[in-house]
């Protein structure tokens, strides 16, 4: 509960009121207060959805994220602060962002003279998606307890989305060139930066919180499932989806071996591929002004009329007459 909390009180200093931004979601006010309280992503995506259309301001994300402290990420704030370097800090945030509720994913390459921090989506967001980049954005930018600088100095960032009016706002936390209208978000890092050490290290208390973290994951049903890590390596790259090949490299099995698993949890790669689809364009239809054409090279079809036909195998109907009935864009 303390993202939205810290989101209500933000909104609150803002001259909003909170009770606003928690309609339709089932939490109370009462309900902010409690720390032991949790929260449904579905609460969350709605009171971030409503928050973004009270604000009265530009960069809601970016002054939210600016707020947020490693304590609000409970159990694995703590870990994350006991690394012993950014390495070890954003290889734990690869693992358990998910346990804290986190909306995004991460993962950390390491190609050649740089290092590259991915962050996507862990489920379609629609107009949420720029709000949580900026909140990433602003979360990165601050300074790294005991340390003196900002938790990342990347090289070079690249965002997902054409440049806002307001994208003053992003360059002022950084001192690096910003691109928009990439195909993902990432940070390109400094390898050397990865293995500074961390002023706040304890292995004793990251191992603690580290197992709490994996008993968070089990409850949750999170803990290593073939299918959400196929998944999640598909989301990571909607604008050209990777093949079965691609994604057990990435996995580090063999195609043979990720059939197998996926087989032994019902499912096969088609399969979870189709649901990706699904899930994206749903949310296409229902929060976005793109075309069908558009929609469909996104998905990875040849053209409207491919996707159309998969779109009718899934829900009986075409994605037009899907759009009239379930579209939020005015």
């Amino acid at each position: 509960m303390a993202y939205p909390a810290e989101l209500c009180r933000l909104m609150s200093e803002e001259g909003v009121d909170p009770g606003k931004v928690l309609v339709g979601s089932g939490v109370s006010i009462e309900t902010l207060a409690s720390p032991d309280a949790l929260i449904t992503e579905q609460q969350l995506l709605c009171i971030y959805a409503n928050a973004l259309g009270l604000a009265r301001r530009p960069g809601l994300g970016l002054r939210f994220g600016a707020r947020l402290r490693f304590t609000h990420h409970g159990i694995l704030g703590h870990a994350l602060l006991a690394c012993a370097s950014l390495r070890q800090m954003l290889r734990m945030a690869e693992r358990y962002t998910v346990a804290v509720g986190s909306p995004f994913h991460f993962r950390l390459r390491e190609q050649g003279h740089v290092a590259v921090l991915r962050a996507w989506d862990a489920a379609p967001v629609g107009k949420l998606h720029e709000m949580m980049v900026e909140e990433i954005l602003a979360l990165f930018a601050e300074e790294m307890p005991g340390s003196g600088h900002a938790i990342l100095r990347p090289l070079e960032i690249r965002i997902d989305y054409p440049a806002p009016a307001h994208r003053r706002m992003y360059e002022r936390l950084f001192s690096c060139p910003i691109l928009f209208d990439c195909e993902s978000v990432e940070f390109m890092l400094a390898p050397k930066m990865l293995d500074e050490p961390l002023q706040l290290s304890n292995a004793e208390i990251r191992r603690m919180c580290q197992q709490r973290c994996e008993v968070i994951l089990s409850r949750l049903g999170l803990a290593g499932g073939i299918v959400d890590r196929v998944r999640s390596e598909l989301l990571a790259r909607r604008n050209r989806f990777p093949d079965l090949d691609d994604v057990a490299r990435e996995l580090h099995v063999s195609t043979r071996t990720l059939r197998r698993k996926l087989r032994l949890e019902g499912a096969s790669f088609s399969e979870v591929l189709g649901d990706v689809r699904k899930s994206l364009a749903l949310d296409y239809l229902e929060r976005s002004n793109l075309s069908m054409d558009e929609i469909a090279l996104l998905l990875g079809y040849d053209n409207a009329a491919n996707f159309s036909c998969a779109f009718r195998r899934w829900l009986g109907q075409p994605p037009g007459r899907y759009r009239k009935t379930h579209s939020g864009v005015g």
